[in-house]
């Protein structure tokens, strides 16, 4: 299937990849032509088909092993990641809107895994919240575990759509729950990662629904912590400035003007 012309060309060879994988022409996992035979087949010079390989590589459509050849990826999690990056970059959304979007799906996420586990699944839960137990006292590991729990009621309730959407939501929240886990105890969020996970061993959806909702809420509102107590911060340094106090390095701040010193 020869592209024309000069322009867009790797736009075109992008919606060509496009419908070679719709087509079933490229699968999942399959290792791509070498780049000499892709460019004849596609009628392409080698270097316009480099750059839209490239674009797709950054994408996360595929991945170029050294020694290896070009690979299409196996699954599509890696192709959400960039976009919804810059979606949620570009378009200003913030982490209150995030944390609503968990609240309004990730009850109802628990609810279902309540209903569809199976065996494995329950495993995969237990194996999750084991690590929590076992990584308490390390931080990072621990935010690492917890979304790790979060991702196995995903695939435990069957919804692929939104277990892919809401585990690159949770990837965004990452530094933020970082952030809102060191207020409380990592024996607080254990308890309530153990009555979620309890509620979806017992099959008991509406306890699961309520569980998470218990969860996402306390989340919520150490998230308004984090953000009074961020500007309360920036109001204090800021207050700080315009009295021309020294700074934390001990340096002398510049003189305010006295107009502004008389509203002390």
């Amino acid at each position: 299937m020869p592209i024309n012309g000069k322009e867009d060309v790797t736009a075109k060879l992008v919606a060509t990849f496009k419908r070679l994988i719709l087509e079933g022409a490229l699968r999942p996992g399959c290792r791509l032509p070498a780049e000499r035979e892709l460019a004849g087949t596609l009628g392409v010079a080698r270097s316009s088909l480099r750059q839209a390989l490239k674009v797709l590589e950054i994408m996360g459509v595929i991945s170029q092993r050294v020694g290896d050849g070009t690979y299409l990826n196996a699954a599509a999690a890696a192709v959400l990641g960039e976009p919804m990056e810059f979606l949620i970059l570009l378009d200003g959304i913030s982490f209150h809107e995030l944390m609503e979007a968990r609240l309004i799906v990730e009850p109802e996420l628990a609810a279902r895994a309540a209903e569809r586990a199976t065996a494995e699944d329950v495993a995969r839960l237990r194996q999750a919240l084991t690590a929590m137990r076992e990584t308490a006292s390390r931080h990072e590991p621990f935010v690492q575990n917890d979304l790790t729990f979060h991702r196995a009621i995903f695939q435990a309730a069957g919804n692929r759509v939104c277990g892919l959407m809401f585990s690159e939501i949770h990837e965004s929240l990452q530094s933020l729950m970082e952030r809102t886990s060191r207020l409380v105890s990592a024996q607080h969020t254990l308890r309530l990662h153990q009555r979620i996970y309890a509620a979806i061993r017992k099959r008991d959806p509406e306890g699961a629904r309520r569980r998470m909702t218990e969860h996402l809420v306390d989340a919520r509102d150490l998230l308004v912590r984090t953000a009074e107590q961020q500007a309360r911060t920036r109001l204090r340094k800021r207050i700080d400035a315009m009295r021309g106090g020294p700074d934390r390095a001990g340096h002398a701040r510049p003189t305010v003007p006295r107009a502004v010193r008389s509203f002390d």
